[in-house]
Formats: structure tokens, sequence, C-alpha cells
């Protein structure tokens, strides 16, 4: 779970040779999904599931997600973030627990070279105290139903996917736990952390094809 917050601020930068500003903070969106796992997948101990109550993002409740952001991650998100939120609200919620923000989940949706859509995890995040509780698989499951939902098959969503650190195998795991597959593995994705090295992590959905290998680098690079 994004480490659930203590993912440094070079682990959510990407080398990319040609990029715009908007481009390049597109990369800081990313990286905080690739270990949101790693906190509840490497726990051995049983705790009490508990059950969120999940609620839409508005302008009313964005100052709460802003905060547990503060919260869970080490760097403060821009406007430039918020602002593309807005144009993917269907796919980003809140988590609720005795009528307070504990997670979220931040997706956005992405055209495809070969046709229909790829839902992309940006954000995944859920308070300390309530890690290791099934809080975040919640998170997982409400987008995979959601981008397969009668109500949503006019986005023509064909696969999730995200990346994730080739040496965080709690958070390979968590997302294995859902069908995610290994598509292909992207050297030197990352810069000043060891390995560098990430897998794209990809699931099918709405009876899709997932994208072929090679297919996130071209993107990142555009």
């Amino acid at each position: 779970r994004a480490q659930l917050g203590r993912v440094g601020r070079a682990q959510r930068e990407r080398r990319r040779p040609h990029c715009t500003p908007d481009l390049c903070s597109e990369v800081v969106l990313s990286s905080p999904a690739l270990k949101m796992a790693e906190a509840s997948a490497s726990s051995t101990s049983k705790r009490k599931p508990l059950k969120v109550d999940i609620g839409c993002l508005t302008e009313k409740n964005v100052g709460q997600l802003k905060k547990l952001n503060l919260a869970t991650f080490p760097v403060t998100y821009q406007e430039q973030f918020y602002n593309l939120l807005w144009k993917n609200l269907e796919y980003c919620r809140l988590g609720y627990y005795a009528d307070s923000v504990v997670s979220a989940i931040c997706c956005r949706i992405e055209d495809r070279p070969q046709g229909g859509k790829a839902l992309y995890i940006m954000t995944l995040s859920v308070l300390t105290p309530y890690q290791r509780r099934g809080i975040a698989s919640q998170l997982v499951k409400w987008a995979i139903e959601k981008a397969e939902s009668e109500e949503r098959k006019c986005d023509e969503v064909q696969e999730i996917y995200l990346n994730v650190q080739t040496s965080n195998e709690s958070a390979l795991t968590f997302y294995k736990s859902f069908g995610f597959e290994i598509t292909e593995t992207i050297p030197n994705y990352y810069v000043r952390i060891s390995p560098p090295d990430c897998h794209v992590l990809r699931k099918s959905l709405n009876g899709g094809i997932v994208s072929p290998p090679g297919d996130s680098e071209r993107k990142e690079l555009e």
C-alpha cells in the first residue's frame, strides 16, 4: 500500500529523455500504487477486517484526500495531480470508516494504440492504523468491478494495470491475488533507487486483450 506512505521521492520519478512538465508530473502519480500492498501482504499477524464505506470525490471533500495524501506519502502532491483527478472522477473514491476518510484509490483512463481503454492505478493509500485490515483489497476490487459494470460499459476499458518495483515481492503477491500478471519488465525505470527496474502488471477486463510488451515504455516516452 504504497508502502503506505513510505515511498521516497526518488521512487516517484521516472527517467524520460523527452517529456513535457505535465508528462513528468504524471510520473509522480504512478509510483504510490506500486508499493501499496507491502504492509498488508508482508504481515503474518491476523487483524480483524474492516469494512469501509466507499464515497465519491467532490470539491467539498477533496481537502480530506489532500490530508490523507500528506499523511501517507512523503511528498506533497501539487494541484496538477488533483486537476487530473477531476477528469477521472468515475474512478476515484474515498474509503470511510466511522465517518472518517481512512483510504483512497485514484485511477485514470488512458487510450490504447490498439483500441479500447486502459485503467491505470495512480495512487492507493490507507492510513497506518487501518492497514492490514483488508481495506486496500476492497478498493482494488471496487475499481475492477466498476470498470466491468454495465454502467461504465461506455468507457470500453479492456485492462487495468500499474508498475511495481521488481524487488517488491509483497506488492507483487497482493496484485497477483487479483489476477494481475507480469507482462513485461522495464530496466532503469526508476532513478536513484535500487533496483531501478519495474514490472508492469496487467489484468484483462471485459474480455479484452492486455497491451503487448513495450507499450508502457513507449507511452511514457511520448
